[in-house]
């Protein structure tokens, strides 16, 4: 198994940087950019081939070895989910404000909520009478039937997302400097299924099927030190983030989140997912 010091580094590195149905109310504006919030997509039931045999080396996540399973058919969010409609939740529950909620850099209405752990994202899903997407329904919407490894195809192509800028992290391919973009900013980099931000932007909260729980029970002391939460769910982050390039961003790459490290995040957020 992989060591977490590796992705705990990584963590420390963004948190220094820092810098998881609808109505007119849900409409947001950016310019000439508008987007409908809650709306969510309907993916189909059926198979589709989860994983790769072709491997990155460019990540220190995972990425599973290929299968087919069927999918039920469910509803996913067109969108992550966005700092106002987090407002909302937060106002109407008193749940606690997430990690970076006074930064303005990060807290445009309509970019993508972060600093939340997987306990907030579960309890938002809930309150919107949704839930987290697991793995392979995430997957799917990301990447259709036919096995591609970003959402608009096979190559990585850095002018479709918020990736970070071969490094440089400063907006010159993407336009936007260290922070995430507003939600539905790349129409170019939609899935097959029409789905934004799949790739770059924010890494997403999901409830893993694919992990095997031993790999997450507790096995050491230390760096290896890693345990299940106490509901038994184990959470994975996908999708990669305005922090991340290549690697990090194909379909198939999922990291173990460590649950003390998971609000501490300005790459992480959630988008929702429904049974229909």
């Amino acid at each position: 198994m992989k060591k977490y010091s590796r992705l705990l580094l990584i963590v420390a590195l963004n948190v220094t940087i820092l810098i998881g149905c609808s109505d007119d109310s849900n409409m947001i504006k950016d310019n000439s950019l508008q987007v409908d919030v809650e709306e969510m997509v309907l993916i189909p039931a059926g198979e589709v081939t989860i994983g790769t045999a072709q491997k990155t080396d460019q990540t220190f996540g995972h990425e599973a070895d290929p299968q087919q399973v069927f999918v039920e058919a469910f509803y996913i969010d067109k969108y992550e989910v966005t700092n106002a409609q987090y407002a909302k939740f937060l106002k109407a529950t008193g749940h606690r404000k997430p990690k970076f909620w006074e930064y303005d850099e990060l807290n445009a209405t309509n970019q993508p909520v972060i600093g939340v752990n997987w306990a907030d994202a579960e309890a938002y899903a809930r309150w919107a009478g949704k839930r987290l997407p697991t793995d392979i329904e995430w997957e799917k919407a990301a990447r259709s039937m036919d096995g591609r490894l970003y959402p608009w195809g096979n190559n990585y192509e850095p002018w479709r997302g918020n990736f970070d800028d071969n490094g440089r992290m400063d907006g010159h391919i993407d336009g936007y400097n260290m922070f995430p973009a507003p939600v539905g900013s790349f129409a170019d980099g939609v899935s097959p299924y029409g789905i934004h931000d799949m790739a770059g932007n924010v890494w997403e909260w999901v409830v893993s099927v694919l992990v095997d729980p031993k790999d997450i029970q507790t096995h050491g002391h230390g760096e290896d030190h890693h345990e299940l939460p106490k509901n038994q769910n184990i959470y994975t982050i996908r999708g990669g983030s305005w922090i991340n390039a290549e690697g990090d961003t194909r379909t198939t790459v999922y990291y173990i989140y460590p649950e003390e490290c998971s609000d501490h995040s300005s790459s992480v957020g959630f988008r929702c997912a429904r049974t229909p």
